[in-house]
């Protein structure tokens, strides 16, 4: 399939899972996106790929055991407040699901420049050094990028080791099973049926999630003139945490949206 040509370039955060879910203090986007993606420390690559205008993390707190909404054709646990209102005295979990737009440069280049610090790029060879560029330009390149919107959803947790909501519901799951549930809008009401999807494989692994950028009149779902795009896992429960909702506004760099 078309979709798994760069299967390798797309799965890049895999073991990196230290940078998932950081918590960074606030500071303004454009101190580091006008900088050479190369120059990007990994404080500034933690922030762009965890709480960002292309990316996103969201939490819930649940109670275990409680299983009462549906979430992409699965159950999502029943929150806090609901369960302490019946009495419940379990420890709350948090679930954290982080939404990337990954055929947006930004996020590519910050995957790269992660690769080049985990690697400690500046004190390799110049042989070692072309091997890790070589890894990093088929990423960067993104054949699927330009014709696709490309989106992972990554879990985590800090109090529920061995879980992993996303492998759990979607290691099974089919473009066909999925298209009912899953889609990609503007704030227009313009939808983007799902064209492709890459289940996770082992937990900790991200799902990804493709939509045509044209329809069959060429226009693109996404623009300047857009204010929102909408990413829904779950269309019964807008509020869900795994429904999501960027600002396409803060996407614009250098006057171009990049997504």
């Amino acid at each position: 399939m078309r979709v798994l040509l760069c299967r390798r370039c797309l799965l890049t955060l895999a073991g990196m899972a230290l940078m998932l879910f950081a918590v960074l203090p606030q500071q303004a986007q454009d101190d580091f996106l006008s900088k050479p993606f190369q120059q990007w420390t990994k404080a500034e690559v933690t922030r762009l790929l965890n709480d960002s205008a292309w990316a996103r993390t969201q939490e819930v707190r649940v109670r275990p055991r409680r299983q009462v909404r549906s979430v992409a054709g699965q159950t999502e646990s029943e929150s806090v407040s609901r369960q302490a209102a019946l009495g419940g005295a379990e420890e709350a979990r948090d679930y954290k699901f982080t939404i990337r737009l990954r055929s947006a440069l930004p996020i590519r280049q910050a995957i790269a420049r992660l690769m080049q610090l985990e690697a400690k790029y500046d004190e390799l060879s110049a042989a070692e050094k072309k091997n890790v560029d070589a890894q990093t330009s088929r990423l960067l390149e993104c054949a699927e990028c330009r014709d696709d919107y490309i989106i992972s959803v990554g879990f985590g947790s800090t109090n529920s080791q061995g879980a992993d909501l996303i492998y759990e519901w979607f290691r099974g799951q089919t473009i066909e099973s999925l298209k009912r549930y899953i889609y990609l809008a503007n704030d227009r009401g313009e939808r983007r049926e799902l064209s492709g999807f890459i289940p996770p494989k082992v937990p900790g692994d991200e799902a990804f999630f493709f939509f045509a950028r044209r329809d069959r009149q060429g226009r693109l779902l996404i623009s300047e003139n857009d204010k929102k795009v909408i990413f829904r896992m779950s269309e019964q429960n807008t509020n869900s945490a795994t429904n999501f909702t960027l600002d396409v506004r803060r996407m614009n760099v250098a006057g171009r949206i990049e997504f």
